[in-house]
């Protein structure tokens, strides 16, 4: 009909035309139908979660452990900034210096990708590579070899625990390098899984840890939040080239050191935030005992330090008086299970504070005095300490860098 009938067609204002096949009471009724819609997904949310959780398998079977309350950072474990007045040397030419050797002006140290360097007046050259390439990927580790604790012995050769590979010795002159004992030869009916650390005896003797027989390095997070067991104290005689084991049932069996006489050997529990004894002569002699109980953290290695104790180096800080996931989870596998079901090794990592913390203890084992970088910024954990002439050199398994600390400096200042 047009205009001219009369009868006008009232305009719709504000709508467009494309609205006039809607239905008018739909806008009312779809806030309504979004929250239903929404009360919905989170109720399938809250009911599917625990069913998807429950029927992904868990990576590790984590047992109880029990730990003491950590302890409170007073006293000798006061805490101060020593750690920022570290210097990083080397940066992007050294990946994860895990165990350090100075003689001298040379430096030897491994690293990520399956070398052992020789630094000598800062001039870096690769001694040795103990595996094949490629390397600097989680699948080839194993093949391309982890060169972590070494040490020199008394005829000048370095010898080295490779965590895939097995025990070796290098000539530092030629870079020669001799299987001592390789991983693929069991021990006690099982073979090497994670060679960690070694000591060598003025009689030839070398001890080594193997720190689990489940896991592997590239496991060592499992290793820790399982709570596994089976780490392992090894006996290696050079002359009869034999290798037994001497203690078992450890906790990740970590750093090692021989007391100054050679009487007893100190290995480093890391799970247990503890260090062991193990007798080698005298009365006892075979037996296993506590040396130090409920550090301020887990301990990775243990050195001599220059003032006739032991510097210990944590890979992370037990804290009295703040929470810790680790000690909170200890006493709860099903915490542990649920973390290793929703995240990676990797994102595991997150959750643990990036705090330095090294400290000095006596020969007897007391706590004399600790050097902190409570940000994490400048050394966020140390996997060793090498004291010489008046230096810290700071090891890590994962950093670009080897670090170094004048120790000079620590005596002028209180902080």
């Amino acid at each position: 009909m047009g205009e001219k009938s009369g009868v006008r067609r009232r305009r719709i204002v504000g709508r467009r035309s494309d609205d006039l096949d809607r239905d008018p009471y739909q806008e009312e009724k779809s806030p309504g139908w979004n929250r239903a819609a929404c009360l919905i997904g989170v109720f399938a949310a809250l009911i599917l979660t625990p069913i998807i959780i429950a029927v992904i398998p868990a990576p590790i079977e984590p047992v109880v452990y029990l730990l003491k309350e950590p302890p409170v950072f007073e006293g000798p474990l006061e805490p101060n900034t020593h750690l920022q007045k570290a210097e990083h040397i080397y940066e992007d030419q050294v990946i994860g210096p895990e165990s350090i050797v100075v003689d001298g002006d040379h430096i030897y140290t491994g690293t990520a990708d399956g070398k052992i360097l020789h630094i000598h007046k800062g001039e870096i050259t690769v001694l040795a590579r103990l595996g094949v390439e490629p390397c600097g990927t989680f699948e080839s580790e194993p093949t391309c070899g982890r060169p972590l604790g070494m040490r020199l012995d008394k005829e000048g050769y370095l010898i080295v625990a490779d965590a895939y590979l097995g025990l070796f010795r290098v000539n530092v002159a030629t870079g020669d390098v001799f299987a001592l004992w390789p991983s693929s030869f069991p021990i006690g009916g099982d073979k090497i899984r994670f060679l960690n650390d070694v000591a060598v005896a003025s009689n030839g003797l070398i001890y080594m840890t193997d720190s689990s027989t489940k896991w592997d390095r590239r496991h060592n997070r499992y290793l820790v939040l399982e709570a596994d067991r089976t780490g392992r104290l090894l006996e290696h005689d050079p002359k009869t080239n034999t290798t037994a084991r001497i203690a078992s049932v450890i906790s990740f069996a970590n750093g090692i050191q021989l007391s100054q006489k050679e009487d007893f050997l100190m290995i480093c529990e890391t799970t247990k935030a503890r260090i062991l004894k193990y007798q080698l002569t005298g009365p006892g002699s075979g037996e296993v005992s506590v040396f130090i109980d409920n550090l301020p953290g887990l301990p990775d290695n243990i050195r001599p330090s220059s003032s006739g104790g032991y510097w210990i180096g944590m890979s992370a800080v037990r804290q009295g008086g703040k929470f810790n996931l680790i000690d909170y989870a200890s006493q709860r596998p099903w915490i542990r299970t649920l973390i290793t079901k929703l995240f990676s090794q990797d994102m595991i990592m997150r959750f643990v504070p990036k705090y330095g913390l090294v400290i000095e203890v006596s020969a007897e084992g007391k706590i004399l005095r600790s050097l902190h970088d409570p940000t994490g910024k400048v050394i966020p954990s140390v996997s060793e300490v090498e004291d010489k002439d008046g230096v810290l050199y700071l090891g890590s398994y994962n950093l670009p860098y080897m670090s170094r600390l004048y120790l000079s400096g620590l005596d002028k200042s209180k902080n």
